[in-house]
């Protein structure tokens, strides 16, 4: 177990819901736990964070679970842990050696695909009957926090306990906040039985710089016995079910989960994965604390626009936030719980008119007609609005990003004090790649429908776009000069860091580059910011380059885009591969050279996702959440190519 237990599972739901915790069921988050409930809203709350397990055999009693305090991990259940499994769901072995005989147990952790509604199943595999004593420990709080030392001693938890026929129930709500969970048991007694948990530390949260150390509270105990071959169900929710619902929603879970376990093959795991992320019309950035970011859920949805299957789903994401399209910017960060949105972005606007030009011949014309709008939209806003922090320079064609603007518009976004680390000012290479697509197709777009006039307000018609594309196009070759990839030119004057920007412009559909200026893209990247997890975010020749991430919030936005590995740059850089035109042999190879260590950690089981970030030298331990929708999109669209190219 010791080589897992840095490992995390996961299971979600199409709320945002979420249950998440480590191989080894210690609690190192505050974001860990069986239920994370969420709103239509995105507003997360942690309900359970975990359940004391006590067995009984004979008169001889061992616990199952284990909870890390400053100074010790107790109980030590830890110690019986013989085996676990991250997906399609988490699944435990325990094996306890009795003067009677051995135990073994089997628990399994289960969530509903639309409610806030977790299934623990618990299973006596051995010989022998089991008497069980389960306290339900309970956090009720914002999943961003934590409780205070002492909290319950002074703010109340209410309780019940109802009888129904085929089980009983206990609901338990916080008083000061309203946070309330139900618990459903199948077998034996449940009573109230309150108990405080008190000092659970969460190591990866201090190890974080944020609050680590917390109470949680147990009203109940629910014991009872399990003869051998038997299962015990209990049920979580966020809401009072009826009995039937109950039934239902047991036989819904497992049925959920049953096809999952055939066979599958590498690309269907992917594609599990991808469903982790998948909201209703949106996509959540990543696993526990991000919600749905505009720019994460336009790169992430290749994932879905490269399958005709997904095409009504990406159309449904696009129209979505087609219709909050303002000044013609695409939201870049919904806040939690209604919170507000975040228009910060230049690029997020870009990055739909490439999905629209993705799924855009799959669709009828009544729907080409809405994307084309929203695209238009998009294009005349960034070449005219003068109140955008940045601006249409119609001197060379390009987009050039206000200095004194205090923004971080790029993906490159990380903000220290209120002052961008990166700020990218002036005419980024990627956003200038983006910006030539998106002219490129705004005309592609209205020669397929047939429209000749794409604002009458501006006089501007298709043939406008094209002699705009053209000057783009030309002034695109100001970020590639005697053979050297610029990041972004700052008052007239070539920045040349080598980042992973010019692999993303490079790859995009229209070319603005000779073939042999792809080929240095390639060669660049390869030698300078390839990784076996992702692609650095700035060279290691670099006197800005940090190799670490870690440490508090400050330290680690420092290092964030400076040198930090992202996985979701392998897809650009795998497409940049293509362009090359070598021999499938060759390609084939080297796709799967790129994706072979994370592919292997997915295949023996040790990923039950995709992390977000890696360590910029020596990159091992997975960083950032450790489920990044764009991330898993990455390695199901290379997977995809790669079996193309066979």
């Amino acid at each position: 177990m010791k080589e897992l237990k840095k490992y995390e599972w996961l299971l979600t739901n199409s709320k945002g819901g979420y249950a998440l915790g480590e191989s080894s069921l210690i609690n190192s988050r505050k974001y860990h736990g069986l239920l994370t409930a969420s709103s239509e809203e995105l507003k997360r709350t942690n309900l359970v964070s975990a359940v004391e397990e006590k067995f009984e055999v004979m008169g001889e009693t061992f616990f199952t679970d284990s909870n890390r305090y400053l100074d010790t991990i107790y109980p030590g259940g830890r110690s019986y842990l013989e085996y676990s499994s991250l997906r399609p769901y988490p699944v435990f072995r325990y094996k306890f050696l009795s003067s009677r005989g051995r135990v073994t147990i089997r628990k399994e952790i289960l969530m509903d695909s639309d409610e806030n509604i977790v299934l623990l199943r618990y299973a006596n595999t051995g010989n022998l009957m089991l008497h069980f004593s389960f306290h339900y420990k309970l956090s009720l709080r914002d999943h961003h926090h934590v409780n205070n030392p002492g909290l319950f001693d002074y703010v109340p938890v209410e309780t019940e306990i109802a009888i129904r026929d085929s089980c009983k129930f206990g609901r338990a709500k916080r008083t000061d906040n309203g946070t309330e969970v139900y618990i459903y048991v199948f077998q034996g007694s449940l009573v109230n039985d309150p108990l405080i948990y008190r000092n659970i530390f969460y190591e990866k949260e201090a190890s974080r710089g944020y609050d680590s150390i917390e109470d949680l509270y147990s009203p109940f105990l629910h014991r009872g016995a399990v003869n051998p071959n038997e299962q015990l169900d209990i049920v979580l929710s966020c809401r009072k079910l009826t009995e039937p619902e109950v039934k239902i929603i047991r036989k819904k879970i497992t049925d959920r989960y049953t096809q999952k376990l055939k066979n599958r093959s590498y690309l269907q795991i992917l594609a599990e994965m991808l469903e982790d992320f998948k909201l209703n019309k949106d996509i959540i950035a990543g696993y526990p604390w991000f919600s749905a970011w505009g720019r994460d859920t336009m790169i992430s949805m290749e994932a879905f626009t490269c399958r005709k299957d997904k095409t009504d789903y990406a159309f449904s994401v696009l129209t979505s936030y087609g219709e909050e399209l303002k000044n013609g910017i695409l939201p870049n960060v919904k806040g939690e719980g209604g919170a507000g949105q975040n228009y910060d972005t230049v690029d997020a606007s870009l990055w739909f008119v490439i999905r629209a030009y993705e799924i855009f011949s799959h669709l009828d014309k009544e729907k080409k007609q809405i994307l084309f709008k929203y695209c238009k939209d998009i294009f005349l806003n960034y070449a005219f609005n003068k109140n955008l922090p940045f601006f249409y320079d119609p001197a060379d064609g390009l987009i050039s990003l206000k200095a004194d603007s205090g923004a971080a518009l790029t993906w490159m976004d990380a903000k220290v004090d209120g002052v961008p680390v990166t700020p990218r000012y002036g005419k980024p290479v990627e956003i200038n790649a983006l910006w030539y697509n998106t002219v490129a197709i705004v005309a592609w777009m209205a020669f397929k429908l047939g429209e000749k006039t794409i604002s009458s307000s501006y006089s501007i018609y298709t043939e406008d776009l094209e002699k705009t594309a053209n000057l783009i196009k030309k002034s695109m070759s100001k970020f590639y000069i005697n053979g050297i990839w610029c990041d972004r030119i700052e008052n007239d004057t070539p920045v040349p860091e080598i980042r992973p920007n010019f692999v993303i412009a490079c790859s995009l559909p229209f070319d603005f580059i000779d073939t042999e200026g792809l080929k240095k893209a390639y060669l660049t990247a390869r030698e300078k910011l390839l990784t076996p997890y992702g692609l650095r975010t700035l060279s290691e020749d670099s006197s800005q380059f940090k190799g670490s991430y870690g440490g508090s919030q400050r330290i680690r936005d420092l290092a964030y885009h400076q040198g930090t590995v992202w996985a979701w740059l392998l897809l650009p850089y795998a497409k940049l591969l293509l362009k090359l035109k070598r021999k499938h042999e060759q390609t084939n190879t080297e796709l799967e050279r790129i994706t072979s260590t994370i592919k292997e950690k997915i295949i023996n089981g040790a990923y039950a996702s995709v992390a977000e970030i890696w360590d910029g030298k020596n990159p091992e331990e997975p960083k950032g959440t450790p489920a990044q929708a764009w991330s898993v999109a990455a390695m199901y669209c290379i997977e995809r190519i790669r079996q193309k190219a066979n």
